[in-house]
């Protein structure tokens, strides 16, 4: 099918009449309309395009059960045929997401053709709209007289989609603060699907505070609090309905030489492939996600000269030292076989603007401005202030090509994918780059990205820490350039890896090696810490393994369907926990990223589920009557195993491994009392060998939220 372009004679006074609520509740189900007429008569084999753009994750249109959500009913007053079926049109891009209906019978002059979304109120429960916020979420309506004709736009509706109602409460603190100054907090509320959500009237109480907060139309609201006494701080907020707990805040007495940031630098708004305007994204970073810093990543063949204009001002517009910073960037977006995605962050408030390619820029006239492999890229940005950030995305960089002066970065993960092996073939290769996570978001919501209906993601966005002096430019490009930082999976985890003065990104030369320093201070209790020497785990600390165990038994599974991006890496778990021996008295979902995932039913003996991984755990954990006669058998398309709850040793994980593609399966008996939200010690390397290496620590909480350090590149070179 041919691409949009200028529209055929006869279509051109063509009407296309929505008809439907102008404001939804994201996820709601809704009724809508949408109405064809023309003033001349249509033949047999014209169609029509009903077409959102590539974040979306409407419904997807269904016509076999009218009792169901997502059903569409489609016909005219004299009861044409038609042909309906969905597809994915890339020529689209990015209107990718296509329901296409073709016409069996020629529709007459002025004869109206009704689509009903979600079907008739009363018939049908309704049609599923798309998870996340956004001012104007349009519905391209396109047509074409026939196969040889040119698709024309007939319309382009739009809605308000709004927050739903408040699922929980989220209390954000500065990870590092000085004892005795004024500092500010953030609170927020959140629909179950992450949007800002129109607050209960009951104000929130805080820990420490006179005064109730209340929140306002927003979703979100900042005060002021005051700690005196030096140590770690944890923050309590209730009200009615919810209560929450902030991020660990490090208390320090005297002057703080390097507080903690938090920001996510790779996601997109509409300018791109995404959702939502660049100005409303930023905001969405700053004053709901409470990020402090932040950067709007376009796929570069989508940028048009001026949209380029726009991403640079409106980057400069909301950068404020101290407040918010942001980045300058672009994502060089070439296919894999020409280097793969590679961020691109200038330390300016302008930059010229090189595509991989203009394969979707109308205005050819810069095409020789173009840079299609990435030995150009790297031969062209050599020697000026230019960071780079090589990642898993749409088109996965090809770490075969490297240029350790700019290639400064790599990310480990994203609503993409956890992708730990991507950082396994960096460090194998022996580069020295600096660790951090981000959404590489399309939904508009940097800093607080969600999955949703999964329709183009898979899993929660991560967060970047950075150690800087202070919250400024020109401290954050040198933070990240030294690689002071380190990513996780969103949740705000304080992670401290030292070795003698050497931080996380330092390298250093030692005749023989010390000991390495950890201080963990996490949101939830800490159950494991893995050290590294490059791609080798040499030590772990299991918290869990020593505690007297419970009739709790964790069930939990990982796996990728191949390395990659979203569609390459998801790996669908539906299935059955069957448990004989024992019954069933509790059973909660673990680690789930979306509404959409979870329990679909239970009793006493089984539990059926439905989960999507993509490098990540999900899990359930059932509460049983007895573990001694316990046995489970798991069944799911991916891995089935039985075994014996019995055979567990206390609290000590059993794990089921397999290949092509790799998958585990755990099972774990949850202690009686879990262990502390925080750990410090230290790891020793006992045999480290000569050369350089790169050593690190991963840590894991009992919720399923990760963080990754940067390492320390060591080079040992022993005296003789």
């Amino acid at each position: 099918m041919s691409a949009l372009t200028r529209p055929s004679a006869t279509l051109d006074d063509v009407r296309a009449t929505y008809i439907g609520e102008p404001v939804v509740a994201a996820g709601a189900l809704v009724h809508f309309e949408v109405r064809i007429v023309s003033p001349v008569a249509l033949p047999r084999g014209a169609e029509i395009g009903f077409a959102r753009r590539w974040p979306s994750d409407w419904g997807t249109a269904q016509s076999a059960d009218p009792a169901k959500p997502d059903y569409v009913r489609i016909g005219s007053a004299r009861g044409s045929a038609v042909r309906w079926w969905s597809a994915r049109m890339h020529l689209w891009h990015p209107f990718d997401h296509v329901m296409f209906v073709a016409l069996l019978d020629d529709l007459r002059a002025s004869e109206a053709l009704c689509v009903q979304f979600g079907g008739a109120v009363g018939e049908s429960p309704g049609f599923s709209a798309q998870t996340f916020i956004e001012e104007a979420s349009s519905l391209s309506i396109r047509m074409r007289a026939g196969p040889d004709d040119t698709w024309n736009e007939v319309g382009r509706p739009t809605v308000r989609v709004v927050g739903a109602e408040p699922h929980r409460l989220v209390l954000t603190a500065p990870s590092r603060v000085g004892a005795g100054r004024r500092f500010t907090m953030h609170l927020r509320v959140e629909d179950r699907w992450g949007n800002p959500s129109r607050p209960d009237s009951d104000p929130v109480r805080i820990d420490g505070l006179d005064v109730p907060i209340h929140i306002d139309d927003s979703g979100w609201s900042r005060f002021e609090l005051t700690l005196q006494q030096p140590g770690i701080h944890r923050i309590h907020a209730r009200s009615q309905r919810f209560t929450a707990t902030s991020n660990p805040i490090d208390v320090i007495d005297g002057p703080v030489d390097a507080f903690v940031y938090w920001g996510d630098i790779h996601a997109q708004s509409v300018i791109g492939c995404g959702a939502r305007s660049i100005d409303a994204y930023y905001r969405h970073a700053r004053d709901f996600a409470a990020t402090d810093f932040g950067s709007h990543q376009a796929n570069c063949f989508l940028v048009s000269n001026d949209e380029w204009t726009e991403t640079a001002t409106s980057t400069s517009k909301i950068h404020d030292d101290g407040r918010f910073v942001t980045l300058l960037g672009v994502e060089w977006s070439a296919q894999s076989a020409y280097g793969g995605d590679h961020n691109l962050y200038f330390p300016g408030d302008r930059a010229e603007l090189h595509r991989c390619s203009h394969e979707f820029i109308a205005d050819k006239s810069d095409v020789d401005t173009d840079i299609k492999h990435v030995d150009d890229l790297h031969a062209h940005y050599r020697g000026s202030d230019t960071l780079v950030a090589v990642h898993v995305g749409g088109r996965t960089a090809d770490l075969r090509w490297h240029d350790a002066s700019l290639d400064r970065l790599i990310e480990v993960h994203s609503t993409h994918a956890t992708s730990e092996w991507f950082l396994f073939d960096a460090l194998k290769r022996g580069y020295r780059m600096g660790v951090i996570a981000g959404s590489d978001g399309v939904d508009g919501r940097p800093g607080a990205s969600h999955p949703g209906h999964m329709a183009v993601r898979n899993v929660r966005g991560g967060l970047t820490a950075v150690a800087m002096p202070d919250l400024s430019r020109a401290a954050l490009w040198s933070a990240l350039k030294a690689r002071h930082c380190y990513g996780t999976t969103g949740a705000r985890i304080l992670v401290d890896f030292t070795v003698g003065d050497a931080r996380m990104g330092d390298e250093i030369t030692v005749a023989s090696l010390p000991p390495f320093d950890i201080r963990i201070e996490g949101t939830a209790p800490i159950e494991r810490i893995d050290f590294f020497r490059d791609d080798t785990l040499i030590d772990s600390i299991d918290t869990m393994a020593s505690a007297t165990a419970s009739n709790a038994v964790r069930i939990a599974w990982c796996g990728t369907t191949a390395p990659g991006n979203w569609q390459r890496a998801r790996m669908s778990w539906d299935g059955l926990i069957r448990v004989d021996g024992a019954s069933i008295v509790d059973v909660q979902e673990w680690a789930l990223d979306t509404p959409d995932e979870g329990i679909r039913d239970s009793d006493a003996h089984s539990v059926r589920f439905r989960t999507i991984t993509a490098g990540d755990w999900d899990g359930v954990i059932l509460t049983l009557d007895r573990i001694d006669t316990a046995e489970i058998t798991f069944v799911s398309e991916p891995m089935t195993v039985h075994a014996r709850l019995g055979d567990l040793q206390g609290s000590e994980p059993r794990t089921f491994e397999a290949d092509n593609p790799a998958r585990k399966l755990e099972l774990r008996r949850l202690p009686s009392t879990m262990p502390a939200p925080d750990w410090k010690g230290r790891f020793i390397d006992a045999s480290p060998p000569d050369g350089d290496h790169a050593y690190w620590i991963r840590v894991r909480q009992s919720d399923g939220e990760y963080a990754w350090s940067t390492p320390i590149f060591v080079t040992l070179q022993r005296t003789q």
